[in-house]
């Protein structure tokens, strides 16, 4: 009887050590992850028509989506009319989108627009008139440096549909993918 008992409290302590071994882990790789997502590799601001900040993301540390029309998005759909950069890396890819799919396919009502920092870091003040319109994205050409923004276009960076031609682009972002250029090993 003692035997067994022995046997049932060291099985209840190896259970207890390993759920709580296991709940550090999760409680560790929680804290990584809040790090790694508050981390400083940059920020795209983003502001309405009224020039009021209407949210911002962070530079991830290698990739993501961020589709506005998703409810867990801190941005809203078809909200943001300008953006500003502050301490981007170099080499960062930036796509804007129009549409809900995040797609690069030439729609006549869609448009899209791809860049890539070029300076170490890309950082523009958000007051003087250092805000970009997405509605002057329009005016650029594959392979342009915008000026005074360290912002290359890319080669197949830019295009607005027929169905938009005549429209104002503020206010009809939905979609943002940023892929932050990994350093060498």
């Amino acid at each position: 009887m003692n035997l067994r008992k022995s046997l049932v409290l060291r099985t209840c302590a190896w259970i207890t050590l390993i759920s709580v071994s296991g709940l550090a882990t999760v409680a560790c790789a929680a804290s990584e992850q809040d790090t790694t997502t508050n981390s400083s590799f940059g920020t795209i601001h983003f502001n309405n028509d009224k020039g009021e900040e209407k949210c911002s993301l962070a530079i991830p540390e290698t990739n993501n989506w961020f589709n506005f029309s998703h409810d867990n998005q801190y941005c809203e759909n078809n909200m943001v009319s300008t953006f500003w950069l502050e301490n981007v890396p170099s080499a960062t890819l930036i796509n804007f989108y129009e549409n809900d799919a995040c797609s690069d396919a030439k729609v006549s009502n869609t448009f899209f627009f791809k860049f890539k920092t070029v300076k170490q870091p890309t950082d523009w003040a958000p007051h003087g008139g250092m805000l970009l319109s997405i509605d002057a994205l329009r005016n650029l050409r594959p392979g342009e440096l915008i000026a005074g923004k360290n912002l290359r276009v890319e080669a197949d960076g830019a295009f607005v549909g027929p169905d938009l031609a005549a429209k104002n682009l503020n206010e009809r972002l939905s979609c943002v993918y940023i892929e932050r250029s990994q350093p060498a090993n």
